[in-house]
């Protein structure tokens, strides 16, 4: 139905197995962060220096061959949501296999009209109120989350790139149409290349960097 590297227009509504309601993936984030305890500390800083990233993950998931009967595939999507009748909705950027308790996943170019503005992004998916030095305000950026789907198109769950420390760092996945340094109090040091990166955000501090911290593994969320 959709495959690897071509962007599809197209609404993914498809129903969660098993699951009532479930908020968005950074809500989760959130919540995640202000109830994790124990592990050891570990939290992103250092320069606002870019990640290197090419757009292809290479993920093995902790754990992750207990989900190999149950997942089949990653979507990769953004504007993604769960709906009061356990509906997955979201709009779909790329897509690729789940085996041997991992996967692969190239992510493509995305058009302009899929964008949004950078300050919004920090702002309101962020939730950051901090007044923000942008060196160029015109950039703008989408964020995709991984989601994990059976043999028959069905939810089964997402997946986390994180430290998994007492206060957890989580590594989102950004798109921007050109370069951009976003600085903000001491507290926001990002640094984005024109396409695909990698940045780490901290929720419980309002932390993002471009610098990643230790430790960093993939986990499907349940088992977070």
């Amino acid at each position: 139905m959709y495959s690897i590297n071509t962007l599809n227009h197209t609404t993914v509504n498809m129903k969660s197995r098993g699951l009532a309601c479930k908020v968005s993936a950074f809500s989760v984030f959130l919540f995640f962060a202000l109830v994790l305890s124990g592990c050891s500390k570990s939290e992103g800083g250092g320069s606002g220096k870019a990640d290197s990233f090419d757009g292809k993950i290479t993920a093995k998931v902790v754990n992750g061959e207990d989900y190999d009967s149950d997942i089949s595939k990653i979507w990769a999507l953004f504007d993604a949501s769960i709906d009061k009748s356990g509906e997955l909705r979201g709009r779909m950027v790329a897509q690729g296999e789940y085996e041997d308790g991992g996967f692969t996943i190239e992510l493509p170019d995305v058009p302009a009209s899929y964008l949004k503005n950078l300050e919004s992004f920090f702002a309101n998916d962020l939730e950051i109120g901090d007044e923000l030095d942008l060196s160029d305000s015109d950039i703008r950026i989408l964020n995709v989350d991984l989601y994990g789907i059976s043999s028959k198109d069905k939810y089964v769950d997402y997946f986390v790139y994180t430290n998994n420390a007492s206060k957890p760092v989580v590594c989102l996945f950004v798109y921007a149409d050109g370069k951009v340094t976003v600085k903000g109090g001491k507290n926001i040091n990002v640094t984005l290349a024109e396409g695909w990166n990698r940045i780490y955000w901290t929720p419980s501090d309002n932390k993002v960097s471009s610098s990643a911290p230790k430790g960093m593994k993939w986990y499907v969320n349940g088992d977070l």
